[in-house]
């Protein structure tokens, strides 16, 4: 049995990957960021441990306690967070000092090598993952109509375009509009304000970045996207199919087709 490392953020992909793990047969040690990470993992994992947002040095700590041969990090973290009160430990400030631009990438770059540095090797997590990537077609009951296809192919083009931008990787668009485009706020936001722009019948689009890093920061859906659709009544839910995170899908799908949702994959 080998052991895996988890760098948790929020939401369910890291308890789905450490099911996953586990059954496969590794170990799984996590580090979980207070009032972000869902407090239902440590009853998933082999090793847990409560950190900061800001405490990274305190989380390879932790991670070396566990016996982490290699890490994973799944998960969001709201980068909004970084901007109320964190307390940043020494190896975060000396990680922060050596980026000129703190996007999301070239954070999660910075985090990732230093690891390595570590002896903490950041490693891919599809491969416990691979049966949650959304697979191309219709997924639900209802299909978009003719001009709603035609919105979600642009609209995958713009979210392509933000993500070699290293911006985001939603964007909303309505009738051959682009109606709003994901930056600090993530996803649900994007998607409220372009529906409240849009009024109705918005079409939502994610993809992964171009010059994506497989290893982390990988586009996901699940039943709260189809709920933040649904208070905005945004009615087309388009995914890079293959790239793709889909967590809770029979949730998600029957979800979409109760509120008459279209839910499709896009190569």
């Amino acid at each position: 049995m080998s052991t895996i490392g988890l760098i948790a953020g929020g939401g369910r992909f890291p308890i789905l990957f450490a099911q996953s793990a586990r059954r496969a047969g590794q170990k799984v040690v996590a580090v979980a960021f207070e009032n972000q990470t869902p407090g239902e993992l440590e009853r998933e994992v082999d090793f847990f441990r409560w950190v900061k947002l800001g405490e990274f040095g305190k989380a390879a700590v932790a991670l070396k306690e566990g016996g982490a041969q290699g890490v994973v990090m799944l998960g969001s973290v709201a980068k909004t967070r970084f901007f109320r009160g964190v307390s940043f430990d020494a190896t975060t400030l000396k990680l922060l000092a050596r980026i000129a631009v703190r996007s999301d990438d070239n954070l999660l770059r910075a985090y990732a090598s230093w690891l390595g540095e570590q002896g903490l090797p950041v490693v891919d997590p599809l491969p416990f993952l691979a049966d949650r990537l959304a697979p191309e077609g219709v997924l639900g009951a209802r299909s978009p109509s003719e001009s709603e296809w035609q919105d979600a192919r642009y609209g995958l083009g713009l979210a392509r375009g933000i993500g070699r931008l290293d911006l985001g990787q939603t964007a909303v668009v309505k009738n051959g509009v682009a109606i709003a485009v994901e930056a600090i706020e993530g996803t649900d936001a994007c998607i409220r304000r372009g529906g409240q722009l849009a009024r109705a019948g918005a079409v939502v689009a994610k993809a992964v970045k171009p010059a994506q890093d497989r290893r982390f920061d990988l586009p996901a859906v699940g039943p709260g996207t189809i709920d933040v659709m649904r208070e905005v009544k945004a009615r087309v839910l388009a995914v890079e199919a293959g790239a793709t995170l889909v967590m809770d899908r029979d949730e998600m799908v029957e979800s979409a087709n109760r509120a008459r949702i279209a839910v499709v994959g896009i190569r």
